[in-house]
């Protein structure tokens, strides 16, 4: 077992400055054009991003045009995302993520770098770590994963014609892991999704005081900290003014997520959100020009409005594995973090 003094190396590692070209490697063509005009359908030129359906706790599949694959967070469970990932018909992965250092976002993910051992792992090199953090480490040491890291600059990678873009590393917060998370900005043609982790008020600002253009005029926001208060604010809503919102979380979790007062700055921006409590598994696909919300009572072209995603989530199917669970719809105490509101 690694001790903490291999893993703070193993971490700072992941910031080594050759490691750049991650781009040309992840990528198998030169990133074509996305599909303009009418939205193409599944056959054509289809990014797809999903929101897993994990519990209380986050996991997003990402697949490109061109069959890459990237997974960002595995959830709290040990097994619930891997066997969504089989369901879904995943036979390999080129990149996972951790966004920060909380079990609700990477207890999951051991077991899918054991059984799909991706070529890239990329996390921070924050110094907040538990015995399943090390064991998490370890595995991708023994699988020979490729590990990197957010620097000073941000940095890009290709999955096909899909770019991810991570945000530059906020300074360490060691009282706060969720304000050491990573920042993600995925963009494809015109279609763009903003992923940070569980990041709190003093990371955004430092993001959007330093780098606005990172952030600015995304698609969809994936809210941060599971819909918390402390994870939007009205400054962030004006300045990536999102048409869509949406939430990853568990039914009848223990924090009270979404809180009454993200609720409220939604209603008053206009923003629509979707939830996995309520839909299970959000499924978004674009073409580059066009993107629509999969889901059988909610698939039309472009933005649903709040109407439509309320008119149909008290009678949608939630697919979430029984194991993210207790019989109660909350995660299990092994995985859950300090109640915070």
């Amino acid at each position: 077992m690694m001790t903490f003094q291999r893993l703070r190396l193993l971490a700072r590692s992941l910031c080594s400055p050759a490691l750049f070209a991650i781009g040309l490697a992840l990528a198998s063509s030169p990133a074509a054009a996305p599909a303009q005009g009418p939205f193409a359908g599944p056959s054509s030129r289809t990014m797809t991003v999903e929101v897993l359906d994990v519990g209380q706790g986050d996991s997003i599949l990402i697949r490109s045009p061109e069959g890459k694959t990237a997974l960002i967070d595995a959830g709290p469970s040990k097994d619930a995302a891997a066997r969504l990932l089989k369901r879904k018909g995943v036979s390999t992965i080129d990149l996972v993520a951790i966004s920060h250092h909380h079990s609700d976002h990477y207890g999951g993910m051991e077991q899918v770098i054991r059984v799909y051992k991706p070529r890239y792992f990329l996390a921070s090199d924050s110094g907040h770590a538990t015995k399943l953090y090390l064991r998490l480490l370890q595995a991708v040491e023994e699988e020979g994963i490729t590990a990197v890291g957010p620097t000073s600059k941000p940095r890009k990678i290709q999955l096909g014609s899909v770019e991810l873009t991570i945000f530059p590393q906020a300074p360490e917060d060691r009282r706060e892991e969720n304000n050491n998370s990573i920042g993600l900005r995925l963009q494809y043609g015109n279609f763009s999704m903003l992923l940070t982790g569980d990041s709190e008020t003093n990371e955004r600002k430092w993001w959007v005081q330093g780098h606005p253009e990172l952030v600015r005029d995304c698609t969809i926001l994936k809210l941060a900290h599971h819909g918390s208060r402390n994870g939007t604010d009205q400054r962030w809503l004006q300045l990536v003014k999102p048409e869509l919102a949406v939430a990853s979380l568990g039914k009848d979790n223990d924090y009270g997520h979404p809180h009454s007062e993200t609720l409220s700055l939604l209603h008053k921006n206009r923003i629509p959100l979707l939830r996995t409590d309520q839909l299970g598994t959000i499924t978004i696909e674009s073409d580059g020009s066009d993107w629509k919300v999969v889901h059988p009572n909610l698939a039309r072209r472009g933005k649903p409005t709040q109407d439509d995603v309320d008119r149909v989530a008290a009678s949608s199917v939630d697919e979430s594995p029984a194991s993210a669970r207790t019989a109660s719809g909350k995660t299990s105490s092994s995985s859950r973090k300090t109640r915070r509101r």
